[in-house]
Order: C-alpha cells, then sequence, then structure tokens
C-alpha cells in the first residue's frame, strides 16, 4: 500500500504495509496483500470480492494485460476437484505458451480464476463480478449446468463465454447473437448428441470393441444420472437410441453434490442391471459405488461417463477401488496419436507431474485458450500501431474465422507452440484458418461447437487405459 513519511521530532518515521481509510470508507492499497480477506486492491482501492475469487494467473502488474475469466468448480465439499484443477493448470499452459510468444500486440493474457464450488448460482455471481469489477471481455466456465447459468450474464453484457468441459445440448439452443452473428457461447467439448449415441450403441453392440466383447451379455441396463442439465441431456439421447435389444432398462436420479443416494442403491439393488451408466462427477459416483458395496452388492459392472474420468475417483473410493476395475466408460478423445495432443501431453507432463489423459477435458482446456488468444488476434486487426478494442464480439468474429466454409481449403496450423505464431499472423489480417488443437480438428459449426472423435476407456489398477478412437455416429 502508499508509505506515508511522517517527520517527527528527531527522526522520521516511515509507515509502510499499513491500511488507511478514505473518508468514502474504503481502505487504500498497492496489492492485495494489503487488504483483508475477501478484499482485493483495485485501482488503489480493496474492494470486495466473491468468495471463491482472488487468484490472478499471468503477469497482474502490467499495465496493458488482456483481462480474461474464469468461473470453475475447483473444489468441492470434499475438497479440491482433481479434474477441474487439472483442466485449469491446461489454460495456464496455454497462456504462459502466447505470452511467452508476446501475447497479442504485446500484450499478454492475465486470467483471474473463481471457484464456483460447482454451484450455478455462485459461478453467475462470479461471472457478474468479473464483468463489473475486472472488466473481462471473456470467461471461461466448467460442466453444462454451469454453463448455463453463466451464459445468462455474458451474452447480455457482449462477453465472450467458451466451457471446454459444458457438453449438454441444452448449450446448443442458446439466444447467444448479441453484437455478432458468430454467436458469444462456443464450446471445445463436443454436444452429448454424440456421446450419448456412442453408449447405446456400444451397449448393444453395435460398435466393435478392439479385441473384446464386454458387452455382449448386457440385457438389463441401469442409468443413474445427475439431476441437472448434463445429466438429464446425456440420460435422454442414451435412452432413446436404445431399442429392444435390450430386454429392460431402469434408472434413478439424485441431486448434484448429495450425501443421501438411497434410492439410487435400490435401484441397483433390486433391479440388478448387468452393467449401470454413471452419468455424474467423480465424487457422486464415488459414493454411489461405495454405498452399494455397503449394501453387499460388490459384484456389479459399472459404464463411466466423460465427468467420470477422473483420478480423484479413485481417492474417494478407497479400497473399494478394485471393484471398478475392469470397467469401461466414454469420453471426448484425449490420448491421441498426433503431434499436436504429443506435444501438449508432454509439456503438460513437464509442468505439473501429471498424464493429462487420465482426466476428461484437459485437452479442451488448454484449446480453449489458444482460440481466446486467437480471437483477441483478430479482434486488436493487423495495424499494431492502431489496434481495435478486444471485446466479447470481435472475439467471437475471430473464433469464426477458424473454420473454412464446406468444401473449401483454407491454411491449415496446429495450435500449441508449434503452430500458434503462423495462425495468430493468418487470422490478425483476416485469412479463414483451419485449426488442430490438443483435442482434435476444431471444424466448429453454427452453433459453436466443435464435433470431435471419442475414446472409449477402461479403469485398471493404475489409472484410465484408452482402448480406441470412435467416430460418432451422425445420426
Amino acid at each position: 500500500m502508499r508509505a506515508l513519511g511522517l517527520l517527527m521530532t528527531g527522526s522520521t518515521l516511515l509507515m509502510a504495509g499499513c491500511s488507511f481509510t478514505t473518508a468514502s470508507g474504503l481502505t487504500e492499497c498497492e496489492t492485495s496483500s494489503d487488504c483483508a480477506t475477501a478484499q482485493v486492491c483495485n485501482a488503489g482501492y480493496c474492494l470486495p470480492q466473491p468468495e471463491g475469487c482472488g487468484e490472478i494467473y499471468g503477469p497482474a502488474s502490467s499495465s496493458n494485460a488482456i483481462a480474461l475469466g474464469a468461473a470453475v468448480p475447483l473444489s468441492t465439499a470434499d475438497g479440491p476437484d482433481e479434474s477441474e484443477v487439472q483442466a485449469i493448470n491446461a489454460i495456464k499452459l496455454a497462456l504462459d505458451e502466447v505470452n511467452q510468444r508476446e501475447g497479442v500486440n504485446g500484450r499478454p493474457f492475465v486470467l483471474h480464476i473463481c471457484d464456483t464450488r460447482s454451484e450455478p448460482n455462485r459461478a453467475a455471481g462470479q461471472a457478474q463480478w468479473l464483468i463489473d469489477e475486472r472488466k473481462v471481455q471473456m470467461i471461461f466456465t466448467s460442466s453444462s449446468a454451469q454453463a448455463l447459468a453463466v451464459s445468462s450474464l455474458t451474452v447480455p453484457a457482449g462477453v465472450l463465454m467458451i466451457t471446454y468441459s459444458g457438453t449438454s445440448p441444452d448449450i446448443a439452443n442458446i439466444n447467444d447473437q448479441n453484437g455478432t452473428d458468430a454467436g458469444l457461447v462456443w464450446r471445445t467439448a463436443p454436444s452429448d448428441v454424440l456421446q450419448g449415441r456412442i453408449i447405446a450403441d456400444l451397449l448393444q453392440n453395435r460398435i466393435a470393441v478392439t479385441g473384446a466383447t464386454p458387452f455382449a451379455d448386457i440385457s438389463r441396463l441401469g442409468i443413474s444420472y445427475v439431476n441437472d442439465a448434463y445429466g438429464q441431456g446425456l440420460f435422454a439421447v442414451t435412452l432413446g437410441r436404445i431399442d429392444s435389444t435390450l430386454r429392460s432398462v431402469t434408472s434413478a436420479q439424485y441431486a448434484r453434490n448429495s450425501t443421501d443416494f438411497a434410492n439410487v442403491v435400490r435401484h441397483i439393488t433390486q433391479d440388478q442391471p448387468d452393467v449401470e451408466v454413471l452419468i455424474g462427477f467423480s465424487e457422486d459416483n464415488a459414493r454411489i459405488i461405495n454405498q452399494t458395496i455397503s449394501g453387499g452388492r460388490t459384484s456389479q459392472r459399472w459404464f463411466f461417463t466423460d465427468a467420470g474420468k477422473d483420478r480423484g475417483l479413485f481417492t474417494a473410493l478407497g479400497a473399494n477401488a478394485q471393484y471398478v476395475e475392469g470397467s469401461y466408460g466414454t469420453a471426448p478423445a484425449q490420448a491421441r496419436p498426433d503431434l499436436v495432443y504429443r506435444l501438449f501431453a508432454q509439456r503438460f507432463q513437464s509442468a505439473y507431474q501429471t498424464d493429462p489423459g487420465q482426466y476428461s477435458f484437459t485437452a479442451h482446456a488448454y484449446d480453449a485458450m489458444y482460440l481466446v488468444a486467437l480471437g483477441a488476434a483478430y479482434a486488436a486487426g493487423p495495424d499494431v500501431n492502431n489496434p481495435q478494442p478486444i471485446t466479447g464480439a470481435r472475439m467471437a468474429d475471430g473464433l469464426a474465422r477458424v473454420t473454412p466454409a464446406p468444401g473449401e481449403t483454407a491454411p491449415a496450423f496446429n495450435l500449441g507452440t508449434e503452430g500458434f505464431g503462423g495462425a495468430r499472423e493468418a487470422i490478425r489480417n483476416g485469412t479463414i484458418i483451419d485449426v488442430t488443437g490438443a483435442s482434435g480438428n476444431l471444424n466448429f459449426n453454427a452453433s459453436g461447437e466443435a464435433p470431435s472423435e471419442y475414446e472409449l476407456f477402461r479403469v485398471t489398477s493404475n489409472g484410465f487405459e484408452t482402448i480406441q478412437l470412435i467416430t460418432p455416429p451422425t445420426q
């Protein structure tokens, strides 16, 4: 904070590191460390911030930084959300790589991070604060329910939103054309319309599994799903694609972050499905599995969806982790053999000592940051001496230029350290480009989503093993 020199008899006492309250009731500061808990230093004054906000990543002291926001569930009632922590690490990795290459027009990016604790209302409040107080023109979100809540604030404000894990079909129906025909809501994760088709086809043996027939004996299917936009959407698509091949399909729903799963356990123990599909997040999945095992059903076979691919599952299961070995699941493809993913995975492993392929959506989060940088480059324009404003609408217009029209070709670039510089130069000059990210080719459709391959994974004693990549059925 500001230090005041006070002249005293016989000596000068320099007082620093103290707070001074102005007539308006605001406390002056130099950095956030000068402020009380749940306050941040903004324009020389301590201002309140929403619970869960306050982390800043990047060169916060830079006078010309491009401010971005993130409202993501970094924790749950049980502690850190491992999957989300790794996703935000992927964004940080990409942000560092972009800033090492002079950002956009020499301006670095800085990221203001809020922990939503998986609460949509809290996410919405944090998003409003990021828009009003941090003046961000773009916000990252995670999960469908939170993406829908945040978009209700970002779209009217003209702020771009990108979700790296929001997969609900409902996201495609958001009316987001405020100031741009391109739309202000984008996602690097494909819609669950695709995942639901794959799950149903796998369980009905319409898709061959490499070297095995794990679903050949299924006649009774169970589905447990979280009762929010994600669970409802994926359940509806999966159920709608199942026909008389299966003798019975039973289901149960539950509230997010519940502690009582008696109705789900009752459904499993009474209906005794050959396979139970768990459409939910790892902490809820672990509670269901633990309570089912406590009820005496230890032979149940499980099938996980994308949100369940999270090493936090094993931590929450403890000794019961042995009962999920051999289970299968699906998620948007991560462990891809191409160069972009391999470069990303090696750099991520070096930075965080963790295999990003052990979680869903790390590659999609990494790509999201690079797309934001390209959108900002287009928004700023080709004249570095007379840059245009970097607004949410202008960034969205830039994102519309990373996908060539059907039947047309465009200069191709890999996102990441290999190709970002060339892609930035091309798009800032208005060139339509074709980009491939760590999550695959990013050809966006009219609703701002990029369909991609999925991976079939299997649970082992050491984590998750990718069995094969699957191209989703077109209908």
